[in-house]
């Protein structure tokens, strides 16, 4: 074993003893620091908010063509009204926890994928039967649906929050009607 601190050999204690730093010279408690982050005004330390929130585009495959969209809420819109998939509503009604909708989006993936285009209508009415059974017996439960279809896909990360949004947005409706 190498002991890094000797206490003859150092004039300040190290660092991860508590005061440590309030107890280096001044020219040591500052020499690591970058000339900018030591002269920035407190305005330019503080992060920037206005933006938070925003969505980012995020172009996203369809569930069901090869059609890319701009964002995920397209992608959700389409699936709802050209394809009669509305995960938007199967999430908030199943009360999908974001696992369950990331099981949910990879099984549709992949049976769209396993499938020919043209029965993406059988995958829609399998989703929407399911959905309408006890727990225990949604296909798409199982672990093999958390390993995703398509790397990076945006849908994974983007339908628990929009459902949840909106979970407690109807609940609000519900409270204040």
């Amino acid at each position: 074993r190498v002991c890094l601190y000797s206490p003859g050999r150092h004039a300040a204690p190290p660092p991860h003893r508590p005061g440590a730093a309030a107890r280096l010279p001044p020219r040591l408690a500052t020499a690591a620091l970058p000339s900018h982050v030591m002269s920035a005004s407190d305005d330019e330390l503080e992060p920037d908010f206005e933006d938070w929130g925003e969505d980012e585009p995020a172009p996203t495959k369809c569930l069901f063509t090869d059609t890319i969209y701009d964002s995920v809420a397209e992608c959700l819109a389409a699936a709802a009204t050209t394809h009669g998939l509305d995960l938007m509503k199967i999430a908030r009604s199943l009360r999908l926890s974001m696992v369950g909708c990331v099981q949910l989006v990879n099984y549709v993936r992949f049976c769209v994928a396993k499938k020919s285009a043209a029965d993406g209508a059988a995958v829609v009415a399998a989703v929407v039967s399911a959905a309408g059974g006890p727990e225990g017996e949604w296909p798409w439960r199982d672990d093999a649906y958390l390993a995703p279809v398509l790397p990076d896909d945006p849908l994974l990360y983007s339908l628990a929050a929009m459902a949840d949004d909106g979970g407690e947005e109807e609940e609000a409706a519900e409270a204040a009607g």
